[in-house]
């Protein structure tokens, strides 16, 4: 016992440089240290460690002046906390930086992978591996392995080779590639990323390769072609830089042509489909301190809507046939807002566009609250252009102004709140493209109004109630209306879109009150509810549609309905609910919607519901179904059936899904396809993804 306390603080002591460089200092620990000129021979439970190095073993030969380290027995080495070597033999060479270790296990902690090889020879940054085997799972019995007879990983480059590689799961092989490469690096970088393959009976065989173009920080390109061998092939282009810390721009394009086959079989309205997209957003354009501004760019063109639709080849999504491309702009200070909103429509199911209303362009201006003569009278205004404008049909110029002036008043300590407001609309609307059809229009109107309101909270020993209850009286009194106003002085439809609204006397009543959990302050009930008084000359008074909200939230998710009562039809003419509970992985969402064409609720018939149920099982594994039925049309627009799972080394997706989708067809008929998506994942190496899709077919 003293022989070996006397080893250890004697070694402790021992740290040796070359006299011609700087090198790394090394000690050692052990039971039994010989040395001999230069060379130290430890021997028993031996331990050493220096900046980069620990490391243990059964025997270490160390030569300092040729920086060299020979390992033997049960031999461990953690290199810089990132990577762990466990072998029989090893040989260090820390002045060239070679190793030499047979046979060994290697465990890297940044990729999160290992590999156990008859012998790894390393020269410089360079690994050199002879038959071998990598996985991310347990060691012992992985569930998915790669052996290879021979493969290199280059740390600079961060890029492991493997030759002659199988890839087992479990025991069993199950694919077997010449050569298999991928990149060890999770930062930004140049290269292929992970293919999509599939299969479906339309469309063939389908391949898309992504390819990544990352030579600067700020901007990268992503190129996918795809192949779909009875259906044609195509390519999408992804552009992404940011100018600034504060903005960023994205650009897409693509085309797509189709076999002259598959475009006679679904009579499709164009054999090539092309489009683009330009998205840009910026923040801090002019704007300092004391403002602040902001400018989206988002402009898209397309041809019809499979340039969508084949842009996802892994999913299937729901587009809108109105395409919106906008451009806005927004300056807001401490007394004033101002923006501009330009606005273009695409409908893709028309030839061309040019009966479709735009907006080019909508200005905006606004004052926030000012005092106006006394501290509680209040004034804002806000001033409306908008240039309404088609190549083909009515447009029109429209000027709104909206100024209110209010006084408040507390009352009762702050309980009721006291409103007078004078309200001023004025609109002129100048229209265009007429051929003197319609006369120029010009709108004017004050409203008196009385709100009255309190905002209380009241806590109890466990809840906090909130209580938000107003009383609004308008009363409009000058109201002026010259030329060809839609609704007012001419139910023409071509006026349509140019809608104004003359307000009637009426008393709005509003409540909306919560209640709170003390300890958690989240919010268990929410009700609001609103109703109006509206008085006809004619007819006297009748009531508005009644709007009812109640919101439950539980420690599982949460119910929810909202609905429409119309007095005058005396029934509900729009209703939506929504049921979601969540614990452990399981969960279910339910929501239902329904509405009524009455004589008076200006709604279509309609009514679905879309469920969404899932189950964890077994820890890793999760059930799940989604359906969106339309019980009007008795047609079950989407199904998926989902298998998902989650492992630490792998991943799987499982999909079946039956739905409409919406396609370019001549006769503008959605088609209903049945498709199997796959989606398999070995972290971190990448994975594949796959689709099998049958016969398309027409509803």
């Amino acid at each position: 016992m003293f022989r070996i306390l006397f080893s250890v603080l004697f070694s402790c002591s021992l740290l040796f440089s070359s006299s011609e460089k700087e090198s790394e200092a090394v000690q050692i620990i052990a039971e039994n240290l010989d040395t001999n000129n230069t060379a130290i021979t430890a021997t028993g439970n031996v331990v050493l460690f220096s900046q980069s190095y620990y490391i243990t073993a059964g025997k270490l030969v160390y030569d300092s002046s040729k920086e060299t380290i020979e390992l033997f027995d049960d031999v461990n080495i953690i290199k810089n906390g990132k990577s762990q070597s466990i072998t029989n033999y090893a040989f260090l060479d820390l002045n060239n930086n070679n190793d030499f270790m047979n046979p060994v296990l290697m465990l890297n902690y940044a990729d999160e992978i290992w590999v156990n090889s008859l012998f790894v020879d390393k020269q410089d940054e360079q690994y050199n591996f002879k038959s071998s085997t990598l996985s991310s799972c347990d060691c012992k019995d992985p569930a998915w392995s790669i052996r290879f007879s021979s493969g290199s990983h280059d740390k600079k480059e961060q890029w492991l080779h493997t030759y002659n590689a199988r890839l087992y799961i479990r025991s069993v092989p199950v694919f077997y590639t010449p050569y298999f490469g991928f990149s060890t690096d999770k930062t930004r970088r140049t290269g292929l990323l992970r293919p999509t393959i599939g299969y479906s009976k339309t469309e063939g065989f389908l391949y898309a390769q992504p390819i990544y173009f990352a030579p600067k920080a700020n901007w990268d390109i992503e190129l996918i072609p795809q192949y779909r061998a009875k259906r044609g092939e195509g390519i999408y282009g992804y552009y992404r830089y940011a100018d600034s810390p504060f903005s960023k721009l994205d650009i897409k394009t693509g085309h797509f042509t189709e076999t002259n086959n598959y475009y006679k079989i679904y009579d499709l309205k164009n054999n090539k489909h092309v489009g683009w997209d330009i998205d840009y957003k910026r923040n801090k354009l002019f704007s300092n301190n004391q403002t602040q501004d902001g400018l989206i760019i988002s402009l898209h063109w397309l041809n019809d809507i499979d340039y969508k639709n084949l842009e996802q080849i892994d999913e299937r999504n729901t587009y809108n046939k109105n395409i919106e491309s906008k451009i806005n702009y927004f300056y807001n200070a401490t007394r004033f807002y101002a923006g501009t909103y330009f606005r273009y429509y695409l409908d893709s199911s028309k030839e061309n566009n040019d009966d479709t209303l735009q907006q080019l362009p909508a200005l905006h201006l606004h004052s926030f609250s000012n005092p106006l003569l006394l501290d509680n009278l209040m004034y804002s205004i806000d001033l409306q252009y908008t240039n309404f404008t088609r190549q083909e049909g009515l447009g029109a110029n429209r000027y709104d102004l909206f100024l209110p002036i209010y006084y408040n008043l507390s009352l009762f300590n702050d309980y009721l709140k006291l409103t007078f407001k004078e309200e001023i609309v004025s609109t002129k609307i100048m229209y265009s493209n007429s051929q003197n059809m319609y006369s120029d229009a010009s709108f004017f109107q004050n409203k008196h109004i009385i709100s009255l309101g309190t905002d209380l909270l009241k806590p109890y020993d466990n809840y906090i109630h909130t209580l938000n209850f107003n009383a609004d009286m308008t009363i409009p009194d000058t109201s002026n209306k010259e030329g060809d106003i839609y609704k007012l002085t001419n139910d023409s439809s071509d006026l349509s879109p140019f809608p104004q609204t003359q307000v009637k006397k009426n008393i709005a009543f509003s409540l909306n009150h919560s209640l709170y959990d003390k300890s958690s302050t989240k919010q268990v009930i929410n009700h609001k509810i609103k109703q109006s008084i509206l008085y006809n000359e004619s007819s006297g008074s009748n009531l508005s549609n009644l709007e009812n909200e109640l919101t439950y939230n539980h420690g599982l998710g949460s119910i929810s309905n909202r609905l429409l009562y119309s007095h005058m039809d005396k029934e509900i003419i729009e209703s939506s609910s929504l049921f979601n509970v969540a614990k452990n992985g399981n969960f279910l969402k339910l929501n239902h919607y329904s509405s009524k064409n009455t004589p008076n609720s200006n709604k279509s018939d309609s009514e679905s519901y879309t469920a969404t149920i899932g189950a964890k099982v077994a820890k890793f594994y999760t059930l799940s179904y989604l359906e969106n039925y339309n019980i009007k049309d008795r047609v079950s627009n989407k199904k998926e059936y989902k298998l998902n799972i989650r492992k630490k080394c792998w991943s799987l997706d499982i999909k079946l899904e039956d739905s409409l989708v919406a396609a370019s067809t001549s006769d503008g008929s959605a088609l209903r396809q049945n498709i199997v998506y796959l989606n398999l994942e070995l972290r971190p190496i990448g994975g594949i993804k796959q689709k099998y899709k049958q016969n398309a077919r027409k509803e």
